[in-house]
């Protein structure tokens, strides 16, 4: 199955104008492996002045099983330089109970170096437990 929509926006944005521009790509290969694909444009025009921004963002989904997926998510922004990436693994042990593990890194496009520099990495996990009486 592939989906693609787009959303073209034009209006007030705090003191001035935005004009934004989006695309959705949605890409089901098989079932449970879902990809995702949204560019977005910015033009934003203040009395302060006039700026653009640039948002990619690609987003990977699988599933292994109705009870574990992987989901993987990763952006660049054109004002911050910065290329993310976060990668969530979710297990429902049972309905109510659940485990994710999540790992972020975040580089930065440094334009003296002309290259990505990691500004930081991160591993988080979180266990929820329901407890029904």
């Amino acid at each position: 199955m592939v989906a693609l929509n787009h959303r073209f926006e034009r209006g007030g944005f705090y003191s001035g104008t935005r004009t934004a521009l989006q695309f959705n790509l949605s890409l089901r290969l098989r079932p449970g492996l879902f990809l995702f694909f949204n560019p977005q444009w910015n033009d934003i025009r203040l009395p302060e002045g006039r700026f653009k921004t640039t948002l990619y963002r690609f987003t990977g989904e699988t599933q292994f099983s109705p009870f574990m997926s992987l989901v993987n998510n990763i952006q660049y922004d054109s004002q911050s330089a910065v290329l993310g990436w976060q990668s969530r693994f979710r297990w429902i042990l049972t309905p109510g109970n659940d485990l994710y593990l999540v790992y972020t890194h975040n580089w930065l496009d440094d334009p003296l170096l002309s290259r990505f520099s990691t500004l930081d990495k991160r591993f988080a996990s979180k266990i929820l437990y329901t407890y029904r009486f």
